[in-house]
């Protein structure tokens, strides 16, 4: 039985530090893109993949939709996300393979519990809003500060008062350490698909 939400993976990023595009990058059996919406296909009633324009290369069970926004920056997959959504949306970076999907789970169902207009969950002391779920509430918070150029995803979380997973309450999910490592660069790439 899937979570009753949609799921979107951003890959609107600008990829600078990759020096290609991350989404296309191989990744297990097909690319990074595909490997995030064909796991997140398993658990959500929707897939979405929200990106700048259509990419080159398969993206699995979802649907591409497009931000549409000058600047490469999350907040405007965010609000994409949430404009195709019921209600609430699984937010999840192209770059975070390693977000066990025991954890995906456990993050939605936090959410499914809370009437909190994002729940996101925190690793190492930081926030993490690329592997959360936000909700329609947090929409117009989100659109007023796009207008005054805060494209911040924490600040916007702290704005809308975001419901916190501590990791001493998600640990024992994932007690690897490495679940929101993110891939940044071609090293990190190949050392995390060694592992996929």
């Amino acid at each position: 039985m899937t979570l009753p939400m949609s799921a979107a993976v951003l890959a609107g990023g600008a990829s600078r530090r990759m020096g290609r595009p991350k989404a296309a990058l191989p990744y297990g059996a097909a690319t990074l893109l595909e490997f995030q919406t064909t796991r997140l296909a398993v658990l959500f009633e929707e897939v979405l993949v929200v990106a700048k324009e259509r990419p080159a290369s398969p993206v699995g069970p979802a649907r591409v939709v497009l931000d549409r926004a000058p600047e490469h920056a999350a907040i405007h997959g965010l609000v994409r996300a949430l404009a195709e959504a019921r209600d609430r949306v699984f937010v999840l970076a192209v770059d975070l393979p390693a977000v066990m999907p025991a954890l995906l789970t456990a993050i939605a169902e936090r959410s499914l519990a809370s009437n909190a207009a994002a729940v996101l969950p925190r690793a190492e002391g930081r926030l993490q809003p690329r592997a959360g779920v936000g909700r329609k509430a947090a929409a117009p918070e989100a659109a007023r500060r796009i207008a005054r150029g805060d494209l911040s995803l924490r600040g916007l979380a702290e704005a809308v008062g975001a419901e916190i997973f501590e990791e001493a309450e998600w640990a024992a999910i994932d007690p690897s350490g490495a679940a929101f490592v993110n891939l940044n660069t071609l090293e990190d790439w190949a050392a995390q698909r060694e592992r996929a």
